[in-house]
């Protein structure tokens, strides 16, 4: 059996040693303009499903077609303001690039 109770530690790296920072890639600069934005992505996903339950429903004859279209119309147009609400500038002004 050891004599000692604690191991010793091995130091990690060498005296004076600085890792060098990893190069930072074009998306990685700028972190917060690049995420969704989350009212975006909320209307998006409920819409994605108001559109899929209405085509199941269509698909197994339990709800009629003029309702499945007015359903797609509605979810398709809360798609397209989902879109404006991700694309738009924060100033108001819609020319340059969008974000991502």
């Amino acid at each position: 059996m050891s004599k000692t109770k604690h191991k010793k530690r091995h130091p990690q790296g060498k005296r004076g040693y600085t890792p060098t920072p990893p190069p930072e890639s074009e998306f990685a600069n700028d972190g917060k303009s690049k995420r969704m934005n989350p009212a975006a992505r909320n209307l998006m996903f409920v819409s994605l499903i108001c559109l899929a339950i209405s085509e199941i429903l269509v698909r197994k004859e339990l709800l009629s077609e003029v309702v499945s279209l007015v359903i797609s119309i509605v979810a398709l147009v809360a798609l397209v303001a989902a879109l404006y609400l991700q694309f738009r500038r924060p100033d108001g002004s819609s020319q340059g690039r969008p974000r991502l």
